[in-house]
């Protein structure tokens, strides 16, 4: 018998904007991909993956949709969402439609041996924004919005990188 799992699909956004979702563990990753997708009403049939995540969500792995490389079979397909997500600290990274770019934070919440016949949200927090939140990167030196002008390894901060040159043809 498999487990029934609750998972939490938390938008990244300012906002708390969250889905809890009981799924049974024997369902795939690929299940978890369209449960995820209509509790946040977002269009069908975009391309998605999930990616493995450290503790502190740094993205790892990646599981996509379909796997592009013919010589492994690894994809949502393949993975169990009780094998991936069956355990305390279990969590993943979803990315939903690639120009959009909806990001999720999905992790485990509870689990127990209550059978479920079909996958159900049972808690909704907070209401999804139109259109998907922008991505923020950061990395060594700031933000990529140019808010630090840090020096970089050579000793030129953002703001001297046009200095010298021209903007006319040659």
């Amino acid at each position: 018998m498999t487990k029934k799992l609750v998972i939490r699909a938390i938008l990244n956004c300012n906002e708390d904007v969250f889905r809890d979702i009981a799924i049974s563990g024997s369902e795939t990753l690929e299940e978890l991909h369209l449960q995820i997708s209509k509790a946040y009403e977002l269009d069908s049939g975009q391309m998605a993956s999930f990616y493995k995540t450290d503790d502190n969500w740094v993205q790892l792995e990646e599981i996509p949709l379909m796997s592009m490389d013919p010589k492994t079979n690894d994809s949502m397909k393949d993975y169990s969402c009780e094998k991936i997500l069956g355990e305390s600290g279990a969590r993943l990274i979803f990315v939903y439609d690639f120009l959009a770019m909806w990001t999720f934070m999905i992790e485990f919440i509870r689990s127990s041996d209550e059978i479920i016949n079909k996958p159900e949200v049972v808690l909704k927090y907070g209401e999804r924004p139109e259109n998907a939140p922008d991505p923020e990167f950061e990395g060594h030196g700031g933000t990529m919005s140019g808010e630090d002008n840090e020096e970089d390894e050579y000793g030129y901060d953002e703001g001297d990188l046009n200095n010298g040159f021209s903007s006319e043809p040659y």
